[in-house]
């Protein structure tokens, strides 16, 4: 079985079945939650991914499927796509006065009231999440979570002794992600709202960077983890190196000077399949096939 996990850009949804259709063409079947435990699904595709997802639910979903005894079904071999680095999600008890500017809740999931939920919603620097964007967020921050994000991820996947590759969203380092940015990538009235291909700047955001407190120097693990990062995992989109990053989804399409047509700045399912066929699968087909067919 081989599983996907990441954001949008490669969940299911009713209209757009992301780039992971791809597989189906290939001879792979849709992972069926029906099957019992007890019998292999080989030649299946058990996708995880979902809207809104933040990198820091990308890595604890990823652990716990590779954890829970419940998921009998071990992987063979996976497929992690990373998000954004804005994007944020804490454990939030939601009451009923904070359900009033927490999203997607009261009117449309009233049932999360008075529960643990997480933002999980993109990015959102309004409502609840306002607070936390103009008090405590910041580039470092949001770098330093990444970062940890993805290596702790490859641990758990090399202990598991799981074969992977990492793609993602774009190049994870040449956004501009500051408050400002943010803000109007929400509320752009040109009809550019969710764009993320408009906050590329070809800068480093290694550059941006805000000062340290060298007393607190022992937390400052930036260096360290890009020395321990395995970016033999990676699959890019172009030659771009920024710190070891390079290009994703939306460069693979810019590189081709083409718009996202898939509704809400997306790849149309179009385009998906062809990011697939001409990209991913030549890079992956012969571990996919060494892995998950023997």
């Amino acid at each position: 079985m081989i599983l996907v996990n990441g954001c949008s850009f490669s969940a299911p949804s009713d209209d757009n079945d992301s780039w992971v259709v791809g597989f189906y063409d290939k001879g792979f079947d849709r992972f069926n939650y029906q099957v019992p435990s007890s019998l292999e699904q080989k030649y299946a595709i058990r996708n995880i991914a979902v809207g809104g997802s933040s990198n820091t639910v990308i890595r604890r979903k990823t652990f716990w499927y590779l954890n829970d005894l419940s998921h009998k079904h071990m992987p063979d071999y996976m497929i992690v796509q990373w998000s954004t680095i804005d994007r944020w999600d804490y454990p939030i008890f939601v009451s009923e006065e904070k359900a009033n500017t927490f999203p997607r809740i009261k009117d449309i999931s009233p049932q999360w009231v008075n529960k643990i939920n997480y933002m999980c919603n993109g990015t959102d620097t309004m409502g609840y999440a306002k607070d936390f964007y103009e008090k405590y967020y910041s580039f470092y921050g949001a770098v330093l979570d990444t970062l940890e994000n993805i290596y702790h991820t490859q641990q758990y996947l090399n202990t598991k002794g799981i074969p992977y590759k990492m793609i993602t969203i774009g190049n994870l380092f040449d956004m501009d992600v500051s408050i400002e940015k943010l803000i109007k990538l929400q509320t752009d009235t040109t009809g550019q709202s969710g764009n993320y291909a408009n906050l590329k700047t070809n800068k480093s955001i290694f550059d941006k960077l805000e000062p340290f407190e060298t007393s607190w120097y022992e937390l400052n693990t930036l260096k360290a983890l890009l020395e321990k990062i395995d970016f033999s995992k990676f699959i890019f989109t172009d030659d771009v190196n920024i710190s070891g990053f390079g290009g994703g989804i939306i460069e693979w399409f810019l590189n081709k000077n083409e718009m996202l047509t898939g509704g809400q700045w997306h790849p149309s399912q179009e385009q998906h399949i062809r990011f697939f066929n001409e990209f991913l699968w030549p890079k992956i087909e012969k571990e996919v096939e060494q892995y998950s067919r023997k």
